[in-house]
């Protein structure tokens, strides 16, 4: 008898160690496993986030070119003073992506009549005005009189139709989708330095045409920028090191007429915010579920980011290619996956508890999760509204 049970308490034992303990040993692991795993995958989706945010770091390089604006009180009167005027009839072919478009109009000039001592009797024509931005064997010039015309005070006058492609400046998509866009016409001159020529824009007279328009964008007015150009190199030439002489560059006259747009705010509301919210407003319904239907709980989020990369996909089909710093569209669609990937995991991680949980407390229980479900769409609420005014104001500054 004591032989027998003796015999079972060893059997027990060996059974406990070498069968029971292990499972509960590997079970252990597993669930500890899958803890530290799913916690590795959200460290990593939050740390995607965050380095998104920084963006990326342009590295500086010393400056090659020097705009310095002119002071029209600080012209001297040996300085001959060009007025120079604009009309643009029409804008096409404007492509981002390239960073070009196509403009035509007329450009005109005028300045005092020259003195039989001065310097330029017979230099200045309106050939002696470059487009700047201008692409190469692209350009059309007619002038509209082969001489300059003597006019009422004593002013001299020429004019000349154009009609060419233009290269934009550096354009800045930061605030998609609420950016603007600048479509300059750069003239200047390299046959006389600023100290012998300066342009000044007739902004009385310069306009662009009632038609001229571009899909997308509201015009906003034409501005001027004037300025000397100068770029920090001697052209080859000589000049003794010890000269005063050696430090500095020619400058040139340089006039920037800029036609400014931006975006049309409530097509941009329309077709990208629209959407994006309406998926958040699900998103958030889908919390108030009753944690008995499973499926549409943990489904719903599930759909709504796949939602959301389709519609940040289509966004991106109005922007140039190869963009490598997030725009304002894009840090909201982060934080839509944000608030999308935290309702997913609060959803799986109620429904979890309330099917493993028994049958006694789980009415206790989904009244508990019910309610910290219900504090979660409040701060989504309130996220959604503040978030995105921090978001632009830093975007902003």
């Amino acid at each position: 008898m004591k032989t027998s049970l003796v015999f079972g308490l060893i059997l027990t034992l060996i059974q406990i160690i070498v069968v029971r303990l292990p499972r509960r040993i590997l079970n252990f692991c597993s669930s500890r496993l899958h803890r530290l795993g799913l916690l590795a995958c959200i460290s990593a989706f939050v740390l995607v986030v965050a380095l998104s945010f920084s963006g990326n770091q342009n590295q500086e390089r010393s400056s090659r070119e020097i705009y310095d604006p002119v002071n029209v009180q600080e012209i001297g009167d040996d300085v001959l003073k060009v007025s120079t005027g604009l009309y643009v009839n029409r804008i096409h072919d404007v492509d981002r992506a390239s960073g070009t478009f196509s403009a035509n109009g007329w450009l005109w000039m005028s300045w005092d009549k020259p003195r039989d001592d001065d310097w330029n009797e017979n230099d200045i024509s309106i050939d002696m005005i470059k487009f700047m931005n201008e692409i190469p064997n692209a350009s059309k010039r007619d002038k509209l009189i082969d001489k300059p015309l003597e006019q009422y005070g004593n002013r001299m006058w020429q004019s000349m139709r154009f009609s060419s492609t233009f290269l934009m400046n550096n354009q800045d998509f930061s605030r998609f989708p609420f950016e603007s866009i600048e479509l300059p016409i750069e003239i200047g001159s390299d046959a006389y330095a600023i100290d012998d020529v300066v342009y000044l824009p007739n902004l009385k007279d310069s306009l662009v045409s009632d038609r001229l328009s571009l899909s997308g964008f509201q015009f906003r007015g034409l501005k001027t920028r004037n300025s000397s150009h100068s770029i920090t190199s001697k052209w080859g030439h000589s000049i003794d090191p010890a000269s005063p002489e050696d430090q500095t560059h020619w400058a040139y006259p340089h006039l920037e007429w800029v036609m400014q747009f931006s975006r049309l705010s409530s097509s941009s509301i329309a077709r990208l915010f629209t959407p994006v919210f309406a998926a958040m407003v699900v998103l958030m319904f889908s919390l108030l579920v009753n944690l008995n239907v499973a499926t549409p709980k943990i489904s719903i989020p599930a759909s709504v980011l796949l939602v959301l990369a389709v519609l940040q996909e289509r966004s991106h089909r109005l922007l140039p290619p190869d963009i490598t710093y997030l725009t304002y569209m894009d840090k909201i669609y982060m934080f839509c996956y944000v608030l999308t990937v935290i309702s997913f995991m609060s959803s799986l991680y109620c429904v979890n508890r309330v099917n493993l949980a028994p049958s006694e407390s789980r009415s206790a229980l989904m009244i508990s999760l019910r309610s910290r479900q219900r504090e979660l769409v409040a701060w989504m609420c309130l996220s959604l509204i503040t978030v995105p005014v921090i978001l632009w104001v830093f975007q902003v500054d």
